[in-house]
């Protein structure tokens, strides 16, 4: 499985795991982790342009919880770091001064 790939089984796992909640902001979230899988799906979307598509997933999940104060569980934060963790891999192949940048923690 190639990393692109690992990150697109991620995003599935976050996505269930949202799905399994019924309120509006959790639908939200699916709604935006489908739409990422969509263009990481694409054979356009590779190397520098995949972290971009994850951290828009993190920080509009980030949002949501600042706006609704909604509380990730502990599967949810653990998924969503390592779904980051694994872009931010992909990056630092491409460009390796990247190596000092850092996701935003919970």
């Amino acid at each position: 499985m190639d990393e692109k790939q690992a990150i697109i089984v991620k995003m599935l796992e976050l996505q269930h795991l949202f799905g399994e909640q019924t309120d509006g902001t959790a639908q939200m979230i699916v709604l935006k982790i489908k739409q990422a899988i969509d263009k990481l799906a694409s054979k356009r979307t590779q190397g520098m342009n995949i972290g971009p598509q994850v951290r828009s997933i993190g920080y509009f999940i980030r949002d949501e919880m600042r706006e609704h104060h909604y509380q990730l569980t502990l599967e949810q934060q653990t998924v969503l770091l390592d779904m980051e963790s694994k872009a931010l891999d992909i990056e630092r192949k491409f460009q390796p001064g990247l190596a000092l940048s850092r996701i935003i923690p919970f």
